[in-house]
């Protein structure tokens, strides 16, 4: 009778995460579960969900993927008891979350031995609307291995990371586009990878093999080509570390697995060039974690992590030093395990409107450089280009929107290239270099509340060749508007 009835309050528990599919809400989670609680967790194949909680455990919606495939769309399952399986992460321009498995139906014994030639891995790609496009799956890559995490610039293609068998090559991978069957090896320093994701235009991964205690860089920048070198940026003899979390680019968090004295979420300093482990986080008396993401807001990170013990939970916690103290989000739930947790952050987006003018040269453009315009991105700034070289530009930043229909000349006053499309907050006299070109380092603070923020900008380019015979002798870009993102 006692067994019955946990069962049915499972299943009651589990009832409302049918409700209906709602936009994926930035600031919310979302909790990486597998299994539906209504049998234990074995090395089956399983059936997988993404469950959106606000941060104070208020659950809202799930997101169930597909158990069976109707081509060109496949199943993505995951084995229901390997627990370095199960990670998500969040596009670098923030407009998809990506997650792996296997191409099959909920029941298939021992899934992680299957060929992938016959069970295909599986790159499974979500909106922000909570569409799923499991088009990806891969017949060459982690056969008769785990496949176990994948990250993304937009949406467009794919990093994977996972444990790969000597006849397909190492544990890091690089998918060209979305719905490919193949992949390519990106380096064969370590073949045993775990999580793998960017930061500030940087490809990472963690693993816990050989000297690859921790995190490391995997080339540089973001490789697409074989041969690149994995480099340990931070290592601790014995831990056991999965995902990571990078509040800034001194500051690193990373999840540690051990349940024991030593596991939780280690913090690492930079300074010098040289990582520091200052200290380490725990849940509960010996209790590591092994899913974590979150957000800094005015020099305080929040954190949010799923526990490593046999009854998975998602926590939270302050970081206010040693001794922190940990908030339980959601509670486990019986026959199912919370594999990683996603703070959602805002998307980010980049918008042209109104009407260019062309100098002498060109048409002058701009462009964003060093990644997306997102809170925390030191290396975010915009180039101009078919300037005049070595003449006059006048760079223009209005912290709103573009004006409707223009505001004032500008440019040559030749319709309809005649407006500016902006009041200038700011204005920034620079000088085309030889090649009529410029850059304008525009780095992002690290704050959580720019989130949603705009910053418009248009440039003009003084032309002496236009002197004699237009009254404002430049030519001028479109207005590109940025939505900050975090």
């Amino acid at each position: 009778m006692t067994f019955k009835l946990r069962f049915v309050l499972s299943s009651l528990a589990l009832a409302s995460l049918a409700a209906a599919q709602l936009p994926i809400i930035p600031g919310n989670l979302l909790v990486s579960r597998v299994g539906d609680g209504s049998a234990a967790l074995s090395s089956a194949a399983t059936a997988r969900f993404l469950d959106e909680y606000t941060p104070a455990g208020v659950f809202v919606q799930t997101i169930a993927l597909p158990t069976s495939a109707v081509l060109p769309q496949r199943a993505l399952t995951m084995s229901g008891s390997a627990t370095s399986e199960g990670y998500i992460s969040q596009s670098a321009d923030g407009n998809y979350f990506v997650l792996v498995g296997y191409d099959a139906a909920p029941g298939t014994a021992s899934v992680v031995g299957t060929s992938s030639a016959s069970v295909a891995r599986v790159i499974g790609r979500v909106d922000l609307l909570g569409n799923v496009d499991t088009s990806t799956g891969l017949g060459d890559a982690y056969s008769s291995n785990n496949i176990r995490s994948a990250c993304t610039v937009d949406g467009s293609s794919f990093w994977t990371g996972g444990t790969a068998s000597a006849s397909n090559g190492p544990g890091v991978r690089y998918v060209a586009a979305l719905g490919d069957s193949t992949s390519l090896q990106v380096s064969s320093t370590l073949t045993n990878t775990r999580v793998v994701n960017l930061f500030n235009g940087q490809l990472y991964t963690s693993a816990q093999s050989g000297a690859f205690l921790g995190v490391s860089t995997v080339g540089t920048g973001l490789p697409t080509t074989s041969g690149q070198t994995i480099s340990s940026v931070v290592s601790l003899t014995g831990n056991d570390s999965y995902d990571y979390f990078f509040a800034d680019a001194q500051t690193l968090y990373v999840a540690d697995s051990r349940n024991n004295a030593s596991g939780g979420i280690q913090k690492w300093t930079e300074s010098g060039g040289i990582w520091t482990l200052a200290f380490t986080l725990q849940p509960a008396v010996n209790t590591g974690c092994r899913g974590i993401s979150g957000y800094t807001e005015a020099g305080v990170t929040t954190l949010f992590a799923t526990t490593s013990a046999t009854a998975t939970n998602v926590v939270s916690v302050v970081d206010a030093g040693p001794g922190s103290l940990f908030t339980t989000v959601v509670a486990s739930i019986s026959n199912t395990a919370f594999r990683d947790v996603q703070f959602v952050r805002s998307p980010s987006q980049v918008i042209f409107s109104g009407t260019d003018c062309a100098n002498t040269v060109g048409i002058p453009t701009q462009t964003t450089v060093g990644g997306y315009p997102v809170a925390g991105n030191s290396n975010f700034g915009i180039q101009g280009n078919n300037c005049v070289p070595n003449n006059l530009v006048v760079f223009a930043l209005q912290f709103a929107g573009p004006l409707p229909g223009g505001f004032a000349p500008f440019g040559v006053d030749a319709p309809p290239c005649a407006l500016a499309y902006l009041i200038p907050d700011a204005l920034v006299y620079l000088n085309a270099d030889p090649t009529g070109s410029f850059l304008a380092p525009i780095p992002v603070p690290n704050n959580n509340s720019l989130a949603g923020a705009i910053l418009t900008t248009q440039i003009a380019s003084a032309d002496p060749a236009l002197a004699g015979s237009y009254l404002y002798p430049f030519g001028t870009s479109l207005a590109m508007t940025l939505v900050i993102g975090n």
